[in-house]
């Protein structure tokens, strides 16, 4: 991100009818916002949660997201 140049064209992309998809971080302001939502109960995140697994099961948890079966994991500390 930003107005420095990619160093390589699009062209190819463009010309394949290619779909690129990046992703966005967050910011402190974006942080603070999501947890004041979490906090006043307007942002529920479980429906999204498909489970909690210990860390050291990280890979079982990460496979489901893979799979599908699962949209995020938690994974918690042992």
């Amino acid at each position: 991100m930003g107005p420095q140049p990619l160093g390589f064209s699009l062209d190819p992309l463009v010309q394949k009818n290619v779909t690129l998809q990046g992703s966005f971080s967050h910011n402190w302001p974006i942080w603070e916002r999501v947890i004041a939502l979490l906090a006043n109960g307007q942002l529920d995140v479980k429906p999204i949660i498909g489970g909690v697994w210990p860390i050291t099961e990280w890979h079982e948890a990460f496979e489901k997201m893979h799979r599908g079966d699962v949209v995020k994991s938690v994974l918690k500390p042992v």
